[in-house]
């Protein structure tokens, strides 16, 4: 359900526009990487698109109350990174931990009946075979090391994967993303890469076509110049929230869309030095294509992916007036019939994961506010009830990310922990930090 990232910007962002569909241009793009043809020999693009970040803005209160807390808050000053950080801070995570065990060690031993706290849930973690020991936490904050750094910084804890967008207003965009590759490469991250099937801008481009095996060169490409820059083991989200109305690559032809993405891993595999991973990524909840129905087959999936936010057309927007326990009834009922329950809600692709043998990841999930009011803002049950999903071990879930970007107009709203939602991002760092921690030091 998330929107995607600029083919304009130098860091692109997901569009202001739509469901978290395919993508338009970020809010604050300058320049444009040049509509030079698509390169089939994997040289790269030349021209990098503009650096500057969309603008935050307080949710839209259209539709309905919004939860109390709900506004603007700034961040807190970004951190210098430095060429060491992770290994430091993995480092200090490490001795964190031990002392912690140490100190809860000599507090709760005591005689036999003595009892103690329940431990921390242990989550699962994703190698792509189905079985899984630890899950591993990212974010999506735009295309910046340095942002995710902030993030770090802010949550005081390491993140192991970052998310980011494919660029696609062309070919060559989709082909040669070098801005994105300059980035990333090194910065000690795994890329988690969605990437698009075909380009917005080319209107000719069918999944028809895909199937035919017409556009290979392009992924081959792009599979190149993952493996020539460091990039060899990104988990690819192909065609992500394809069963999105809006989605430029939905299609009411099942067959031919699982036979042009079969085409895609297929190609992008044979490439020399690849190790990519591929993560098969729906939108979760009622959408107009039932993704079940375009389920490539177990051998071109290592991951079954879903995008989980907190709307719901059912239990949102809130009603005037509504007061805390009014706010809390909407925000179960969202879980219970939407985000969790319902025909496509987490419980469903959870249970579809197991019977494919596959782990369970969640690429974005985050709070919503929606400016036509059906999601649930600053919602601190949200929080904890995705965190009980997230660790709860029979979910096998690899990796999750939360999607912190607040968009600055348009359909997208508002997401970020640090800037509209406090009674959230507080919930956040009580429940997440020690996991993130953790997962880092592992």
């Amino acid at each position: 359900m998330r929107a995607t990232p600029s083919d304009d910007a130098r860091r692109p962002g997901p569009s202001p526009s739509g469901r978290h569909a395919a993508p338009g241009p970020d809010d604050d793009a300058t320049t444009t990487p040049g509509d030079a043809t698509a390169n089939p020999t994997g040289a790269s693009s030349s021209t990098a698109p503009n650096s500057t970040a969309p603008n935050s803005t307080a949710p839209d209160s259209t539709g309905g109350a919004l939860p109390p807390g709900t506004g603007m808050r700034q961040p807190p000053a970004e951190k210098d990174k430095g060429p060491d950080r992770k290994l430091l801070a993995a480092g200090a995570a490490v001795i964190a931990l031990a002392l912690i065990a140490v100190i809860a060690f000599t507090f709760t031993r005591g005689d036999d009946d003595t009892s103690t706290s329940a431990p921390t849930p242990t989550a699962s973690t994703g190698s792509g075979t189905g079985t899984t020991t630890g899950t591993r936490y990212g974010v999506y904050g735009k295309t910046s090391a340095d942002g995710v750094a902030q993030y770090e910084q802010w949550l005081g804890a390491d993140v192991s994967y970052v998310i980011d967008f494919s660029a696609r207003d062309t070919w060559e965009n989709i082909a040669n993303p070098q801005y994105l590759l300059d980035e990333w490469n090194g910065s000690g991250y795994r890329l988690v890469y969605a990437v698009a099937m075909l380009p917005t801008g080319d209107e000719s481009a069918t999944i028809a076509a895909g199937a035919q095996g017409q556009y290979n060169q392009y992924f081959r490409t792009l599979a190149e110049n993952l493996v020539a820059n460091g990039e060899q083991n990104t988990i690819l989200r192909i065609g992500w929230e394809f069963n999105l109305a809006e989605s430029r690559w939905s299609s009411d032809d099942p067959e031919s869309w699982k036979s042009f993405y079969r085409n895609i891993v297929e190609t992008m595999r044979a490439v020399d030095g690849a190790q990519f991973e591929f993560d098969w990524n729906v939108n979760n909840g009622p959408n107009p294509y039932d993704a079940a129905d375009y389920y490539p087959g177990d051998d071109v999936v290592d991951y079954v992916g879903v995008d989980a936010y907190d709307t719901s057309s059912k239990a949102y927007p809130y009603p005037d007036n509504c007061d805390s326990a009014c706010f809390v009834k909407h925000q179960k009922q969202a879980w219970d019939e939407t985000i969790y329950g319902g025909d496509r809600g987490l419980q469903f692709w959870s249970a579809f994961a197991k019977e494919h043998g596959k782990p369970l990841t969640l690429p974005e999930w985050g709070c919503w506010g929606k400016p036509d009011g059906t999601g649930g803002s600053d919602d601190p049950d949200y929080i904890q009830r995705m965190y009980d999903f997230i660790t709860d071990t029979g979910n096998n879930v690899a990796y999750a990310a939360y999607f912190e970007y607040d968009y600055s107009s348009g359909d997208g709203g508002q997401h970020s922990l640090q800037q509209s939602f406090p009674n959230s991002a507080a919930k956040f760092k009580e429940l997440f930090t020690t996991v993130y921690q953790q997962s880092a030091a592992s």
